[in-house]
């Protein structure tokens, strides 16, 4: 993966941004900026999570739903988080949606992954694995129903070492091709449900073993304990997050050591949320910057921070027209980073297409029309998977309802919650109360839904 570095010029911006992906842990010293107060004036979710886990983690394991708007900097503050604490802890960090099929996620996959990445980190880091622990896992991949698994889906042939079954290497592979093969084939899915699913416990069992076996030995490499952070669940369709975190929240906390889950805003609005909390040690939310007020006006702080960001990673001075066009950038952001990325890298290259060395508010225009166009298509007709069916009406009568209201704390309906998933309702400064997002605010005017006025409500 390229560093980002900072741009001097157009042509340099993407590199700047790089689609709104995280800052890697070797970028934060020279463009991590901390603006929590921008964001809540409690502590952040990083200083109370590395906090907790100093304290109590090294001897309880702790699982953590980390909550957040997908695009506020959650992989951003749990790569911070990594580096804060990794002198105690070694850090398995994978993403659901580079390793998985997100659209189709199911809970068995969960596991499959982690054995994966934990007999990796086991290679990576040279930790033992007793020859015991080897031939147990052995055991099980010769059962009946993996070795159906095996013959049909993955076709690999057993690399024995003496006295130990299979070998480390066989291993890791196998759950590396078993992860590969159930993320692009619907019918191997089905077969791991089916074969798996009444045995998922020792599957559980074996991933708990291997945690213990580098548990360990972690003290030869000067690590006292192991954190394995599980990002974009909060990225997985709505339907998907409700059966994962409603359904087998137990199995998700059976794994033994200290694990984050990234978790939905709109499942951390949902009625069921407290029984899910029950489940878990902590649920730190890390609320969107916010660069508006209850009533629509500035919030000085936020502009401010984002703005800081933005010019950490490019000449602001010299690549925008004037600050105020930087300033409506943000605004329109709704303090989404996401947002705030995507729409300065589309500016930019109408910016050049036009043969122009800076973005001017017509390439502004460009860029929030395409964002506008975007969130427009993600409001629409829905059907949940029991054949329900909302219609798209219902959706911009909720919108409008949330932007006419004066105190903005809407009832938590199955339309809020969508519509929080999609990010057409965000949500701000730790206090629970929300505002529809700027460009669908646009939406709703263009429409003839709203005339942009706020009423009492």
């Amino acid at each position: 993966m390229q560093a980002i570095t900072k741009a001097f010029k157009l042509e340099d911006l993407y590199k700047a941004f790089y689609g709104s992906r995280p800052l890697n842990i070797d970028e934060l010293d020279e463009f991590y900026l901390d603006v929590q107060q921008a964001r809540s004036h409690s502590a952040s979710p990083r200083y109370k999570i590395t906090k907790l886990l100093r304290e109590n983690g090294l001897e309880v394991n702790a699982h953590i739903l980390f909550i957040g708007y997908k695009g506020c900097g959650k992989s951003t503050e749990l790569n911070h988080l990594q580096k804060d604490i990794e002198d105690k802890f070694l850090v398995l960090n994978y993403s659901v949606h580079k390793e998985l099929d997100p659209q189709h996620l199911n809970h068995i996959e969960l596991f499959i992954v982690t054995m994966e990445k934990l007999f990796e980190v086991a290679v990576e880091n040279k930790l033992k694995i007793s020859p015991i622990y080897m031939q147990r896992i052995s055991n099980w991949l010769q059962t009946q129903e993996i070795e159906q698994i095996n013959e049909k889906y993955i076709g690999m042939k057993a690399e024995t070492e003496a006295g130990a079954g299979f070998s480390i290497p066989y291993v890791a592979k196998f759950f590396a091709k078993l992860r590969v093969s159930a993320k692009t084939s619907g019918s191997l899915k089905e077969m791991i449900k089916r074969n798996v699913e009444p045995r998922l416990h020792e599957l559980v069992d074996y991933c708990n073993d291997l945690i213990m076996e580098i548990i360990l030995d972690l003290d030869r490499i000067g690590k006292k304990n192991l954190l394995i952070i599980i990002e974009d669940l909060d990225k997985i369709p709505f339907e998907r997050a409700k059966d994962l975190f409603i359904n087998y929240s137990n199995q998700l906390v059976a794994l033994k050591a200290n694990v984050i889950y990234t978790f939905p805003i709109s499942l951390y609005n949902h009625s069921k949320f407290n029984v899910i909390k029950s489940n878990f040690t902590a649920t730190p939310e890390l609320p969107m910057i916010k660069v508006s007020e209850k009533d629509g006006s500035d919030s000085p702080e936020g502009i401010d921070s984002m703005k800081r960001i933005v010019k950490a990673r490019m000449d602001t001075e010299n690549l925008f027209t004037s600050d105020e066009l930087l300033t409506n950038f943000v605004r329109k952001s709704g303090g989404c980073l996401m947002d705030l990325f995507l729409m300065i890298i589309e500016a930019k290259d109408n910016a050049i297409y036009k043969k122009r060395n800076r973005i001017d508010e017509s390439d502004f225009r460009i860029a929030f029309n395409l964002r506008k166009k975007e969130y427009a298509n993600g409001i629409a007709d829905y059907t949940d998977e029991d054949g329900n069916k909302t219609p798209v009406t219902t959706y911009y009568n909720t919108l409008v309802a949330l932007a006419k209201s004066k105190n903005k704390l809407p009832k938590n309906t199955d339309e809020i919650m969508l519509l929080r998933d999609n990010l057409s309702i965000l949500g701000y400064n730790g206090e629970g109360w929300c505002d529809v997002h700027p460009i669908v605010k646009q939406i709703l005017i263009e429409r003839g839904e709203w005339d942009g006025q706020q009423s009492e409500i």
